[in-house]
């Protein structure tokens, strides 16, 4: 049985932005924007309310989990899964490491 040791993926930071775009940063350090439209343009009673732009605006982080108050949420995972098809995701830069010290 093998036990899956990385942490929990979660979103760090939102910000909802005209039009249905929602800006984050994942807990690995990846971000970018997020195109909502597709995904509220759906049917379904959960995405139907995010239509009006001032309720798309109250989203809030809730435990790393981007969710409105009519309850309806997106998971982490499938967030970056979609914003990395699209292209919309950005790798962290590796961190490089410093040769010497005071060399230029």
């Amino acid at each position: 049985m093998s036990l899956d040791r990385r942490p929990r993926l979660k979103l760090t930071a939102i910000r909802a932005v005209v039009p249905f775009k929602l800006v984050v940063t994942f807990s690995d350090g990846s971000s970018g924007t997020f195109d909502a439209a597709p995904m509220i343009g759906e049917r379904g009673e959960g995405t139907e309310p995010l239509r009006d732009r001032r309720f798309f605006g109250t989203v809030e982080l809730k435990n790393g989990v981007p969710t409105w108050p009519n309850h309806f949420d997106i998971s982490p995972g499938w967030l970056r899964e979609e914003m990395e098809k699209r292209g919309e995701l950005q790798l962290p830069l590796p961190l490089r490491r410093l040769r010497g010290s005071g060399q230029n």
